[in-house]
């Protein structure tokens, strides 16, 4: 087999993530076009969406210092800029620009104005190739895990202390926005996912949940349709609405209502976004399901339903089929209606609301694995013999986060 070196530049990025993924396993610091010296403690978490290709990377400074961020792959540097990347603010938390051939470039420039140091990884290639594919990063956090001698309890607790922390978070806006806009918000932001968060937020800030209740005394025969109408107007993406018939009566409805500044679109994230995850689909959905919350009130309507019918139903009624599916809603249920309802009842005195919500939350079943979740997976050797429901996930995130973004604090 030819060494690195004697290879072509067109050199795959595939490849060349292969390579990365084992960096931790170098015996010597990797140093940059610039000189600088920099330890792989964790070469991150490989990405399958849109945005850099490795998450939460963790390299350690000469100084002794830890930087944590995002690092972007090409076959050459200038890769880069044929991308597009300068322009793109989803590349600002890029700390490391990982290529075959540096092409006479030393550093790489983010958006933000930012600098990132340039690697160029041809002269380790080989011990890369010939490392263990499963060799483990050197996370103290990590390895506990790996050799507890009950990982699912230990991932109980972690999945605890994340739910107490969600809940003590939506406790203070509670206090100062009320549990129904709180709520909402939250929502809203799931909704969303992970590419989509920040505008779903700033839709939900634009179009208040007490501007959508007011429209509980529409005629029910124009209710939803009134709801998208706001929200889609408010989104800025009503134009992307498929069917001509529904966009205008949708902008026909819009005239009938208050004016709200929509939402630039460049602020959405619509590259590579999956048909079910994508923000018509969502807003339409959230729409649907303030639809049946509007008459008694949001927080109402799920504490109602979580007493009559415990976690099952409340996944029920967050589901809105075909745009919030079953695996969304059970993300929600668990992330957010779950946590806030534990934090209202905790205002209120209410301990047998508490237990209900703390009960729920330790039937709820296993989520979707998501990146977090298959990476802690593969990093801790958490095998089929661990049974696993969405309180042990919640777990493995807890831990992960405090594992790899905490060391940078």
């Amino acid at each position: 087999m030819l060494a690195l070196a004697e290879r072509p530049a067109a050199y795959s990025e595939s490849a060349l993530a292969s390579l990365w993924s084992r960096a931790h396993t170098l015996a010597d610091a990797l140093v940059t076009e610039g000189g600088r010296r920099l330890r792989v403690i964790y070469p991150g978490r490989q990405s399958s969406g849109a945005g850099p290709d490795f998450r939460d990377a963790v390299l350690l400074n000469e100084d002794g210092s830890t930087l944590t961020g995002d690092i972007e792959l090409h076959t050459s540097a200038p890769g880069w800029y044929h991308h597009g990347h300068q322009t793109d603010a989803n590349y600002n938390g890029v700390v490391l620009h990982v290529v075959f051939s540096s092409k006479g470039h030393t550093s790489t420039r983010l958006q933000s104005g930012i600098d990132a140091p340039v690697a160029a990884i041809q002269t380790v290639a080989s011990n890369l190739e010939s490392a263990d594919d499963y060799a483990s990063p050197g996370i103290p956090a990590l390895e506990e895990l790996r050799q507890s001698a009950d990982i699912g309890t230990t991932l109980d607790a972690a999945g605890d202390a994340r739910f107490l922390a969600k809940s003590h978070g939506f406790l203070l806006e509670i206090r100062e926005l009320g549990v129904d806009e709180t709520l909402y918000q939250g929502l809203m932001e799931a909704l969303g996912y992970s590419t989509n968060r920040k505008p779903f937020r700033e839709l939900a800030r634009r179009v208040p949940y007490r501007a959508l209740a007011a429209l509980r005394d529409e005629p029910q025969s124009v209710r939803l349709l009134a709801l998208k109408a706001m929200l889609l107007g408010a989104s800025g993406l009503m134009h992307l609405v498929r069917e001509v018939e529904e966009r205008e009566q949708l902008r026909l409805m819009q005239k009938r209502l208050p004016k709200v500044m929509p939402i630039a679109k460049r602020h959405w994230h619509l590259f590579r976004v999956r048909p079910p995850n994508h923000p018509v689909r969502r807003i339409t959905g959230a729409a649907y399901l303030l639809d049946t919350c509007l008459d008694a009130g949001l927080n109402e309507i799920l504490i109602d339903t979580l007493d009559n019918g415990g976690i099952s139903q409340l996944n029920a009624r967050i589901e809105q089929r075909p745009h919030i599916g079953k695996a969304r809603a059970c993300d929600i249920v668990v992330n957010v209606a779950l946590p806030c309802l534990h934090a209202y009842g905790n205002t209120r005195g209410d301990d047998s609301l508490v237990q209900a919500v703390r009960d729920a939350y330790a039937k709820a079943p296993k989520l979707q694995d998501n990146e977090i979740t298959r990476e802690m997976r593969r990093l801790c050797a958490i095998d089929k013999s661990v049974k696993l429901n969405a309180r042990r996930q919640q777990g493995m995130i807890h831990i992960y986060r405090r594992a790899v973004r905490g060391r940078a604090k």
